[in-house]
């Protein structure tokens, strides 16, 4: 992106920190912004009719989060996204976004190129969940960023996974032999 393009982005949208634990967005809320992580590690998850957690994605920095669908239909959130560890994040709101669009058509192939990545991190997640083995899934996620591994516990990189936190102790033992 050009530097004067970064400047107005940059003007657009505002840096926020997050503390640990700390939510972003709750199941229900506006889905009107979107943001990219600068530093740290979030996750996006639901909460099953049972009462629990079920994570969708983790995110570290470089990550865009925000729930794309509800996003796009101005409609609410369908799940959480909630900050790991203390997380800074740049976000803009779909108002701003659409301000800068009507500006300069450069912010329609901008907005076209997010809409292209989000569809292909879903498809990557949906892959990952049908047709990997939950050692290849986890391989795969080593593969995207080890950061996730050093910041983000056990329990939660198990549920992304689809497995119980002792089959990724299992998992991890038979690839660090």
């Amino acid at each position: 992106m050009p530097e004067e393009k970064a400047m107005e982005l940059a003007a657009a949208g505002a840096v926020i920190t997050l503390k640990k634990s700390e939510a972003w967005i709750s199941q229900g809320d506006p889905a009107d912004h979107l943001a990219l992580i600068i530093q740290g590690a979030m996750r996006s998850y639901i909460i099953t009719e049972k009462g629990e957690e079920m994570n969708m994605l983790l995110l570290v920095s470089r990550d865009f989060t925000g729930d794309y669908e509800g996003f796009i239909t101005s409609g609410k959130a369908g799940f959480h996204i909630r900050a790991l560890i203390n997380t800074e994040l740049f976000v803009i709101s779909r108002s701003a976004i659409d301000a800068l669009e009507k500006a300069d058509v450069f912010w329609t192939r901008f907005k076209t190129t997010m809409s292209d990545y989000a569809f292909i991190e879903a498809k990557r997640r949906i892959e990952d969940l049908l047709l990997h083995t939950p050692e290849q899934r986890y391989l795969n996620l080593l593969g995207k960023s080890r950061e996730i591994l050093q910041k983000i516990p056990q329990k939660y990189i198990s549920t992304y996974l689809g497995i119980t936190p002792q089959s990724l102790s299992r998992i991890r033992k038979r690839i660090s032999k």
